[in-house]
């Protein structure tokens, strides 16, 4: 049996995230069996147990991101020209980012699409032991409108093409569906929409069929009330998201998954707006106020980097600077999180039972958001990795 033990100062821990003072982490074959309070020089251990004392360092639960794609890498050139890679040149770059995500403390990614499965490829080649990176909660192939948003998802047209390529999806092993609804950063008077109620609906009854869940990328607009309409699970971005929508979302008990540095980092605001720069910090301000307002709101939440790999911390801080208290930011990439992707018996806590998966931190991110960005350790599975 390998067994680790893992000492700190502080230990963020429970589905409440409560800070625990100079204790102990006890790991054996992958899962925590013992949490220590007060930790002193007379506890006893199993023989063979391997000690990691991170000193003044605080220990947090391993970081899911909850809206990534693999082949997406915003940080290389026309990354979004390179969806159209071969499979190859896109299996590849999913090894890169999956590698270098773990090692920035994301033991855990939701995936919203990758093309030619190979989000499920890498998902069972990461099981098996054989592929280096983050658990993965996978949808296969997303799917778009023939006119419509998405560099990562397939054209699909009518309700019946939809339906066929959710039952390929489904007969793939994905653990949720995902459609695209809308543009990201719209820029214009009117939201466009792309899909159907017809062919939204027809995407739910088949993923409630086998009980599976279902995401939408949608920034606001019509499309947003169509998807609430239809039975949608998660929706993704809800940029131009209104506040009567939010009261809707809220009491219908649906999640959101904010992925703020593309409306509110300038390097890719500009890049993806249609408009001037003047039009694009235009935007900015707008999704600014809307995204505080549903944070205010107090929808469930996740957060996402959507590409932006080895990025979530900025992402979280982001929610934090519009308005949500640190604990609820670190929740969105923790416990929440673990919840949204239906994982909430297998991680996102550090928790008796659950997988090992932590992360040892330079400070502590409920006094520090900043604290999330500097990572000393990664554990995963009790394996230290980095």
């Amino acid at each position: 049996m390998e067994r680790l033990l893992v000492k700190a100062e502080t230990i963020i821990a429970g589905q409440e995230l409560a800070a625990i003072k100079h204790g102990a982490v006890l790991v054996e074959d992958g899962t925590i069996t013992q949490i220590y309070e007060q930790l002193t020089d007379e506890i006893t251990v199993p023989e063979g147990t391997v000690t990691l004392d991170v000193g003044d360092k605080t220990l947090i639960p391993g970081m899911i991101d909850c809206h990534n794609h693999l082949a997406l890498d915003t940080r290389i050139p026309n990354h979004l020209v390179k969806m159209n890679d071969c499979e190859a040149e896109q299996t590849l770059r999913a090894v890169k980012t999956m590698h270098d995500d773990l090692y920035a403390g994301v033991t855990t990614a939701r995936c919203l699409g990758d093309r030619f499965y190979v989000d499920i490829t890498c998902r069972e080649a990461q099981k098996e032991g054989r592929l280096e990176g983050p658990r993965l909660v996978v949808s296969g192939i997303g799917m778009r409108s023939l006119h419509g948003h998405g560099y990562v998802g397939m054209p699909h047209c009518g309700a019946e093409e939809f339906r066929k390529t959710a039952r390929e999806n489904i007969v793939r092993g994905v653990d949720f569906l995902k459609v695209f609804m809308t543009k990201v950063i719209n820029a214009t008077p009117y939201i466009y929409h792309f899909l159907t109620p017809a062919e939204l609906n027809a995407v739910v009854e088949e993923a409630k069929s086998v009980n599976l869940t279902t995401a939408c990328h949608c920034s606001g607009g019509q499309g947003l009330d169509d998807c609430l309409t239809a039975g949608i699970d998660c929706l993704e971005h809800v940029y131009y998201i209104t506040e009567e929508q939010i009261e809707r979302v809220k009491k219908l008990d649906r999640w959101v998954v904010y992925t703020p540095s593309y409306a509110l980092n300038d390097e890719l605001l500009f890049k993806f707006s249609p408009h001037d720069k003047e039009g694009s910090l235009r935007e900015k301000e707008i999704i600014r106020k809307c995204l505080t307002n549903a944070i205010e709101g107090g929808l469930k939440f996740g957060i996402g980097t959507d590409g932006i790999h080895t990025g979530l911390p900025r992402e979280a801080q982001y929610i934090y600077e519009l308005g949500a208290d640190s604990r609820d930011v670190l929740a969105g990439i923790t416990t929440q999180a673990a919840k949204l992707c239906g994982l909430e018996d297998v991680t996102g806590a550090i928790r008796k039972g659950l997988a090992g998966d932590m992360v040892v931190l330079d400070g502590n991110p409920l006094e520090d958001i900043t604290a999330l960005s500097r990572v000393e350790h990664v554990i995963q599975g009790g394996k230290v990795i980095r």
